[in-house]
């Protein structure tokens, strides 16, 4: 059933959430500078650098530099690797990004227990089912999700998006969490630890769940439907300092109208990162053609978001409320 539903093409075409959200609050003299920011003529506007990863859910945002959207927006904007949510958040802390792409669950982390004051500007994507999967060698040790406890499993960043719907997975599966060794890992290297032997499962998303199966890995369970979620879930999203917010409100509003132009072309077009997975992450031609799309949300949405801050609390991830709402820039009431 699993390589059947990964050989479908299907084509993402909703998007979850409404637009709910809070305008950056600025003084009086700051909505002046606003004013003369939103003025400026395409090209006059600065540079942006975005650490990313090479993950499915910055298609879009490959897409806009490629297409040169970004700079029809007068803004030029350059990418900046990076392993993890983690990795991408520690660079623009250090101020060796503007913007960073995250796995939600990290930027709830950040928020949470390290007191950053980050703003969501837009979210990358949504998980919705077969889009990643928990996979264990074929004949392996792993034949049950009961069997998850005690084992190494890898997730690419400690309370991460694959680390929490991991640990999702065997809490709906009354599976003790607290017996299993986890392993660090970016997702290009799962595959080949698991394979190896190394670690005995791990939660991997597109664009590597196909070459997996290529080395006798298999699927054990999908993460979205086996964690109780209900359709998709938010897996990413594009945050900035807020103190870099307050400076850059038209940078931000050129950054938000060019990526929901690449959004919505990726969501009518898998072709288009399908073409990217190939080009930029190293798919193999004929397993882009198989994989399954995240979904690419217009606007930021507070309510899904918000479903990860509750969910990270009742686990005891973070111990305070997190007010996603309070977090968001919306985009241009214009667009």
């Amino acid at each position: 059933m699993f390589r059947t539903a990964l050989a479908r093409r299907r084509r993402a075409s909703t998007t979850f959430g409404a637009l709910l959200g809070a305008a950056l609050l600025v003084s009086a003299s700051a909505c002046g500078a606003l004013g003369a920011d939103s003025d400026q003529a395409p090209g006059r506007l600065g540079s942006a650098k975005v650490a990313a990863m090479p993950v499915l859910d910055t298609g879009p945002l490959r897409h806009a530099i490629a297409q040169g959207y970004f700079t029809e927006e007068g803004l030029s904007v350059s990418l900046v690797d990076a392993d993890s949510g983690q990795v991408g958040i520690t660079k623009l802390m250090a101020g060796d990004a503007d913007i960073a792409y995250a796995g939600d669950v990290a930027i709830i982390s950040a928020i949470a227990t390290s007191g950053l004051d980050l703003k969501v500007i837009a979210q990358a994507a949504m998980a919705g089912p077969e889009s990643m999967w928990i996979m264990v060698r074929d004949g392996g040790s792993v034949p049950t999700v009961a069997d998850l406890a005690g084992k190494r499993i890898a997730h690419n960043g400690n309370n991460g998006v694959s680390h929490m719907l991991t640990r999702t997975v065997l809490a709906t599966h009354k599976v003790d969490a607290s017996t299993v060794q986890w392993t660090t890992a970016k997702f290009q290297d799962m595959p080949g630890l698991l394979a190896r032997g190394e670690v005995d499962a791990a939660l991997l998303p597109e664009p590597y769940v196909r070459p997996a199966t290529k080395l006798h890995l298999t699927p054990l369970i999908d993460p979205i439907k086996g964690g109780g979620f209900e359709g998709a879930i938010p897996i990413g999203s594009y945050v900035v300092k807020a103190d870099w917010a307050h400076q850059h409100p038209a940078e931000i509003a050129a950054f938000q109208r060019a990526l929901r132009r690449a959004a919505s072309e990726a969501t009518s077009r898998p072709d288009i990162v399908q073409q990217i997975a190939v080009r930029e992450m190293k798919v193999d031609a004929g397993d882009a053609l198989s994989m399954k799309m995240p979904i690419y949300p217009l606007s930021p949405s507070a309510v899904q978001l918000q479903r990860w801050a509750d969910l990270m609390r009742s686990y005891g991830v973070i111990d305070q409320q997190i007010t996603m709402a309070e977090r968001i820039i919306a985009p241009p009431p214009n667009q």
